[in-house]
């Protein structure tokens, strides 16, 4: 195990994906903040809750897409049956300084300061996978 407690055997998913996955989900949550009045609520929903969406199978529409999804640690298991791990991932990235930390530490050393507070790790997946 490394320092942030993941098996060294897990494979991450890359950089670029997992900026990519982020940013089709930023995009996701402002085309949902422009309905009028309620739609800052269900862009924020979104954003907390996108890695435990049942519906997705545990994946946002952005790792969906990228291919890469949220295991818990060390269970590897899917987010849906904890939705509070996804809540705290995205919650991290609303509070401005811990953003900060959290986007150096991957680019450092390839984990979010979400996934150690979370115990997930972001791997690649695909669909032939069987489903947690």
């Amino acid at each position: 195990m490394n320092s942030f407690g993941t098996p060294e055997s897990l494979l991450q998913a890359p950089l670029p994906e997992r900026t990519l996955a982020f940013i089709v989900d930023l995009v996701i949550v402002a085309g949902l903040c422009l309905f009028p009045r309620i739609g800052w609520i269900f862009g924020l929903f979104y954003f907390l809750t996108r890695d435990s969406l049942p519906f997705l199978k545990g994946q946002s529409l952005g790792k969906k897409l990228m291919k890469i999804k949220t295991i818990t640690i060390p269970e590897q298991e899917s987010l849906v049956s904890f939705p509070e791990k996804s809540v705290i991932r995205g919650i991290i990235n609303l509070i401005p300084i811990l953003n900060l930390i959290d986007v150096w530490l991957l680019i450092t050393t390839g984990y979010r300061l979400a996934d150690r507070w979370a115990s997930t790790a972001v791997v690649p997946y695909s669909e032939s996978e069987s489903d947690n």
